[in-house]
């Protein structure tokens, strides 16, 4: 029970902080002026930190569900894209309009995939590590 909340604790951390990170390094990236930017970053972390909670709650009801960090992963992006759609960022509107608010809340959910695929490698390459030191 112990190893399952601090491994719920560190993937959710990792998650909140990166995807709320991503924010800013996305407005670097496509070259916006980072002052009109600045609160979309806190919004994203403040929404974060909630699904997160969400998440930390539903963990500890379901603790015999969620024994693997690709799952706490996988019920982490989905309340996120929830978050995203409830909030009416849509990211296929860019192809329609080019705009760079379209641009962003596409970068948004690029972002949170390529995070979420981040942590389903980390997820991988620590299962191989642990399955070695377990068969010796």
């Amino acid at each position: 029970m112990k190893n399952l909340i601090l491994k719920s604790i560190l993937i959710l951390g990792i998650m909140t902080f990166l995807n709320a990170g991503m924010v800013g390094e996305s407005v670097k990236w496509v070259g916006l002026s980072p002052s009109g930017y600045s609160l979309q970053g806190a919004a994203i972390f403040i929404g974060c930190l909630v699904i997160s909670l969400i998440s930390f709650i539903t963990i500890l009801i379901f603790k015999n569900s969620y024994t693997r960090i690709w799952r706490v992963a996988v019920l982490f992006e989905i309340l996120y894209l929830v978050m995203l759609l409830w909030s009416k960022t849509n990211p296929f509107t860019y192809f329609t309009t080019r705009k760079d608010d379209d641009l962003m809340d596409l970068l948004l959910y690029v972002n949170s995939i390529g995070i979420f695929l981040l942590v389903c490698v980390f997820d991988v390459i620590y299962s191989k590590i642990i399955a070695s030191k377990v068969k010796k």
